[in-house]
């Protein structure tokens, strides 16, 4: 393997700020075991988009992503990479990764300014949340006024003259205005709607991908200008997201939420806010499952790894294991 050769790597873990190198490397170890017997893990992160109102204050637009995160880099970069993010790389061939859904984040300059052009990027991902949101309310118009999926969701047939009632709520939860609405002519609209068009909850589907692959230009916890953007990060994403009638992640087991927690529990018991609830970082992981008996090992090319820990690596990786000072 050249110094010149390119592939894309996924390096874990992180070390903590004052954690031995020891304690690094032995939770390196047991991620790769965890990954040889489990598959890859879509860690969770609520990325908060603060936009700002032409009215003044700004709207906070919360974000759920799932995704494991690849760089694109020459093996002679590896060492100087490792040293940030980890003392454990895996190497993939670049075209299988893209063949299996690996996509370049898009960064989003964050704004400069009300009013400013500098804000463009960061109205995208206003737009795009926005659009989910009205085709997640037009999905669910779409199922209470069908009478196949009305009964398939409520578990009795919809009667022919059944009413809907609507209702708009302020963001105090008080409602400002009521509908009533009957379901045959709902049930018509969206059939007018949808003639021809990409179902809704596919679309929904697809800005999920696109706010699942959004992300800051700026570190703003470090205060480092374009940092985010230096990482020139791709990601597998999943959760939501569905692909040929199947979800790209399954949740995890009980024994693997059991097994992530002693590997770190810090990290996987941290609870975050989602969908009006507190729910540890665990719960809300899925394991990227694309296809039936798929194994994420099967792609690994090499497991890097120092010296220090060869011989446990080779123990969970075999043959694909190579010594990073041996690059």
């Amino acid at each position: 393997m050249s110094p010149n050769d390119r592939f894309f790597f996924h390096t874990f873990p992180r070390p903590k700020q004052c954690e031995l190198s020891e304690a690094t490397q032995n939770r390196a170890l047991s991620i790769l075991r965890f990954m040889k017997e489990a598959g890859l893990v879509l860690a969770p992160e609520i990325v908060n988009w603060q936009l700002p109102l032409q009215e003044g204050g700004v709207e906070h637009l919360p974000i759920l992503q799932r995704r494991a995160c690849f760089t694109e880099l020459s093996v002679g970069e590896l060492d100087g990479h490792m040293a940030t993010f980890g003392p454990i790389s895996l190497s993939f061939d670049i075209d299988k990764l893209r063949a299996i859904g690996l996509t370049p984040v898009i960064y989003v300059p964050q704004g400069a300014g009300i009013g400013s052009l500098s804000q463009i990027s960061s109205f995208c991902v206003k737009a795009a949340w926005h659009t989910r949101y009205v085709l997640q309310r037009l999905q669910e118009l779409k199922e209470v006024s069908d009478p196949a999926t009305a009964l398939k969701r409520f578990g009795y047939p919809l009667s022919p003259n059944a009413t809907l009632q609507l209702q708009n709520t302020d963001p105090t939860g008080t409602a400002v205005a009521n509908y009533t609405v009957p379901a045959s002519n709902v049930d018509a609209m969206m059939k007018h709607i949808g003639y021809r068009n990409i179902p809704f909850d596919h679309s929904i589907g697809m800005l999920s991908v696109f706010l699942n692959i959004f992300y800051p230009t700026d570190n703003t916890h470090s205060g480092e200008l374009l940092g985010y953007y230096r990482q020139r990060e791709w990601r597998l994403i999943g959760g939501e997201l569905n692909f040929n009638n199947r979800l790209l992640g399954r949740p995890l087991t009980q024994p693997e939420i059991a097994r992530l927690m002693t590997i770190d529990e810090h990290f996987w018991s941290r609870e975050l806010s989602w969908a009006g609830s507190l729910r540890p970082r665990s719960a809300l992981a899925v394991i990227y499952d694309p296809a039936d008996k798929w194994d994420f090992f099967e792609i690994v090319e090499k497991v890097f790894v120092p010296r220090s820990i060869e011989m446990e690596a080779r123990a969970i990786a075999g043959n694909k294991v190579a010594v990073v000072d041996e690059i």
